[in-house]
């Protein structure tokens, strides 16, 4: 099974190049069409790790699966393990892990004595298996619960702030 595995500083600019790694080596790899979904996932766990692990680095590996699926790990120093928080609507984070869940197969956290991976399958939508062929947008979205009235964002705070400048 192919591996490929990246080692980058515990920063917030740290969080593209995590991306850029992920979507490189599955395109190398044949597996386009998980591409979207495995980068939003790496963001995700990234960005936890160069906000909260407090380390200096943090670790992703990419690795296949002989059911055609992927396996995204990433590890730092922290022994802090993730939690899914309720965040009001108005919010602007707390939705990292709600996301993971919806685009994943399957995830969890491997706690260590050093520290801890969060780990993620992704499955192409051919063999996700188990009725769940597709991402439910509408869940997805829903999850989020921002609900936006107007296409021009004149609804969001922060588009709000960006109209009136």
């Amino acid at each position: 099974m192919p591996k490929a595995a990246v080692t980058l500083p515990a920063l917030v600019s740290s969080v593209p190049t995590a991306r850029h790694f992920v979507e490189s080596i599955l395109a190398g790899w044949g597996l386009d069409e998980l591409g979207w979904n495995a980068t939003l996932v790496v963001s995700e766990l990234a960005a936890n790790a160069a906000l909260h692990a407090r380390g200096e680095s943090f670790g992703i590996s990419v690795t296949t699966q002989d059911d055609d699926a992927v396996l995204l790990e990433v590890s730092d120093g922290s022994l802090r393990l993730p939690q899914q928080r309720s965040y009001s609507a108005d919010a602007t984070t707390g939705r990292g892990l709600r996301l993971v869940t919806e685009l994943a197969s399957d995830w969890g956290v491997d706690a260590r004595t050093d520290g801890k991976t969060v780990w993620v399958v992704l499955r192409p939508v051919s063999n996700t298996g188990g009725g769940k062929d597709e991402v439910d947008i509408e869940a997805l979205l829903d999850a989020f619960g921002d609900d936006l009235a107007a296409e021009d964002g004149s609804d969001c705070p922060s588009a709000q702030l960006a109209l009136a400048a």
